[in-house]
Parts: C-alpha cells; sequence; structure tokens
C-alpha cells in the first residue's frame, strides 16, 4: 500500500514537472518516505573532469560537492564504477561489504562529509547499454528493504524518462504554474475553492487567483473551459 501510494504521488507530481529541478523533487518525495533526506542525481554522459555539469539535482551544497570531487573524483569513484555495471539499485552498506576489509577512516573518505554517518540506496539508470543516470539518495534512519529500493529503482526510471522527453523537447511546456495547473485539477475533480484551499494548503481566495491566472493564460472565460483545454494540453 506504501509502495502504491509512494508511485500514485509521483505521477501526480511528475504530471507538473516542467524542469529538472521539478523532477529531482519529485523524486525526493518518494525518497522521504522511506527516510532518506539526502540526494544527488548525476547525469553521466555529462561526468568528465568535474562534477558540476553533471549534477541534475542536489540536495547537498554545492561547495561541498564540488571539493569532494576534486578530492575523489566521482567519474573514477568505486559506487559509479558499481553503477556502470549494474542495472539493480543497491545500498551504500552493500558497497562497503563487497570493498572488503577497509578502515573506518579509509570508508568515510569515500562520502560525502553530510552523509558518513548515513545509509542509502543507489540507482544506475542504463540506456542503450550505457549508464545515464546515477540517482543517490541517503539517510540516518533509512528504509532499505527490497520493496524501498524497488520502488526507488521504478521511481528514477519514470523521473529519467520524463528527463529524456524535456531533453528532446518532446514534452510542450504548458504556460501555466505548477500551482495554477494543481488548482485546475482538483477542480476538475469537482472540489470548490474552499477544498481546493484545504488540499494545498493555501487560501480559497489564492485559489481563485490561480485559477483566474490560468482562464486568462489559456485565453478562456470559465473554469470548466479552463479544465477542459488543460486536460486536451497534457
Amino acid at each position: 500500500m506504501a509502495a502504491h501510494e509512494a508511485l500514485k504521488e509521483l505521477a501526480t507530481h511528475l504530471t507538473y514537472a516542467a524542469s529538472t529541478e521539478d523532477i529531482g523533487r519529485a523524486l525526493l518525495k518518494v525518497a522521504n518516505r522511506f527516510g532518506l533526506t539526502q540526494a544527488l542525481i548525476l547525469d553521466n554522459s555529462k561526468l568528465f573532469d568535474r562534477v558540476g555539469p553533471a549534477v541534475i539535482f542536489s540536495t547537498h551544497d554545492k561547495a561541498e560537492v564540488e571539493m569532494f570531487d576534486r578530492r575523489r573524483p566521482f567519474v573514477h569513484h568505486p559506487f559509479t564504477q558499481r553503477a556502470r555495471i549494474s542495472e539493480r539499485p543497491f545500498t551504500i552498506s552493500s558497497m562497503r561489504r563487497s570493498l572488503g576489509p577497509a578502515s573506518d577512516e579509509r570508508w568515510r573518505s569515500l562520502l560525502p562529509e553530510s552523509i558518513v554517518d548515513s545509509d542509502g540506496i543507489l540507482v544506475p539508470v542504463h540506456d542503450r547499454g550505457e549508464l545515464a543516470w546515477i540517482a543517490a539518495f541517503a539517510g540516518k534512519r533509512a528504509n532499505l528493504s527490497a520493496a524501498a529500493q524497488a520502488v526507488m529503482s521504478a521511481a528514477v526510471h519514470a523521473g529519467y524518462s520524463l528527463f529524456k522527453q524535456l531533453l528532446e523537447g518532446q514534452v510542450k511546456r504548458s504556460p501555466l504554474t505548477r500551482r495554477e495547473s494543481e488548482c485546475l485539477h482538483w477542480v476538475g475533480e469537482g472540489k470548490t475553492d474552499a477544498e481546493v484551499g484545504k488540499i494545498l494548503d493555501i487560501s480559497g481566495r489564492t485559489v481563485r487567483f490561480h485559477i483566474n491566472n490560468a482562464k486568462r493564460k489559456l485565453g478562456v472565460t470559465s473554469r470548466i473551459q479552463a479544465v477542459t483545454k488543460r486536460a486536451i494540453a497534457r
């Protein structure tokens, strides 16, 4: 049931995603359900001499990521090497076991400072036989069960699919903001302004404001027309 709810929530958020940042936030919301509070998603096709251009989404401080990359480049990192040959998700702790006996100091050198006391899940995404994405999620109280790994793998692959569509220009950009689209979605479900406001944690007045903006952008005069035009344009 938890897995179903997590993927249902992901589908809703990806519906409104119009950027890589939106995709990253949607995946992080799913990760949060499993106690995974930190995320780093890399585009392997841009992972060369420095990590910066490869970062799709990160909850880590940019300076921390770049400093770590200078000390131990991600392109040669053992986790990256494992991701290149594995299409299945794996955990940080399983990597430690596979590397064999190692001092705590050496192990800690393999991780950014903010997650040295955490565990997590890494999801490789392969496209046409090549590593395309590396998505890593970590947390101090992480759920690393087989179910959690399966859900995170499904979520990341869905995120990559949308990322690729955005990259290839296959997704039509809506003129609506995410909030305007969300308001129209719930209006289309038969909710009143007050009910929509409660769902989105905003006032009914703010809901009306977003709906009126959506009507103007879509060039319609009624809510029904706006809801219909949004549905057709999706």
